[in-house]
């Protein structure tokens, strides 16, 4: 599996079936389904700052509980190729490997446009670009040792990209009873899907100063309705991802932290 903190990338080879809500982006009225399409302008783009952001992910199995890497993920606008872009920068390091990411969007409306992911583990290095396009995702050209050149998954409409769900979510209207139908793909792996994301409850964090964070707890089940939901902390104020928890199908927990 290419990358893989969550249950939802263990799971990114089964084949998803898509959900079929209402028409139109996320509106006003609470509790209402919503369909949130490709090319949409996000309500709360802005909320998305520039900056970096370090987390940690553990895993916990049975009693042990234990570090297995840190994400630094870096949010920039940049111009590039002269035209203004959201670009996020990722780096997981482990002690066995190291995983990198750029990933290039439009600004305002989260529209992937590449995405770039390099993997390094006992000194073997992989290289996979991809393109995404309104009928689907392709290897990229220009990339030097590009293991994905020849890749090619069609799709019947855009799709967003998953290995940025985190910074996503922070530019949605949530709300109380606010729930949506997002299309989502992981690049080389599964099969392009809509998903379900709820704002289930509300919950309070302790913050770095020692003050809780009132914060929206969204959750989401990967359309495995068999499985616990994973779910994600945003603080209410800023909307900045603050916490992770999801099980993964043999019983164990991942859990994700901003540390900074």
């Amino acid at each position: 599996m290419p990358s893989c903190p969550t249950r939802r990338l263990l799971l990114a080879g089964l084949t998803a079936t898509p959900l079929v809500p209402s028409p139109g982006l996320a509106r006003t009225r609470t509790g209402a389904l919503q369909t949130l399409r490709v090319g949409d302008a996000l309500p709360r783009f802005d909320r998305l700052k520039p900056g970096v952001r370090t987390y940690l992910r553990s895993r916990q199995v049975g009693e042990q509980h234990a570090p297995v890497d840190i994400w630094r993920r870096e949010t920039r606008i940049e111009t590039i190729d002269g035209v203004s872009r959201l670009r996020i920068v990722q780096r997981w390091d482990s002690p066995t490997s190291v995983a990198e990411r750029d990933s290039v969007f439009e600004l305002g409306t989260f529209r992937p446009l590449t995405h770039l992911r390099t993997s390094t583990r006992d000194g073997a290095r992989v290289v996979e670009g991809f393109r995404f396009s309104n009928g689907g995702i392709t290897g990229l050209d220009g990339v030097a040792d590009n293991s994905r050149i020849g890749f090619s998954v069609a799709s019947d409409e855009p799709m967003y990209n998953f290995e940025t769900d985190m910074e996503m979510l922070q530019t949605l209207p949530l709300a109380a009873g606010y729930a949506v139908s997002i299309p989502f793909y992981h690049p080389g792996g599964g099969a392009p899907a809509r998903y379900l994301w709820t704002v289930a409850s509300e919950d309070r964090l302790p913050g770095p100063d020692g003050r809780e964070i009132d914060c929206w707890v969204v959750e989401t089940n990967y359309n495995d309705e068999n499985s616990p939901p994973s779910r994600f902390w945003l603080a209410k104020a800023t909307q900045q991802f603050m916490r992770l928890e999801a099980r993964a199908p043999d019983g164990s927990v991942f859990r994700k932290y901003l540390l900074t």
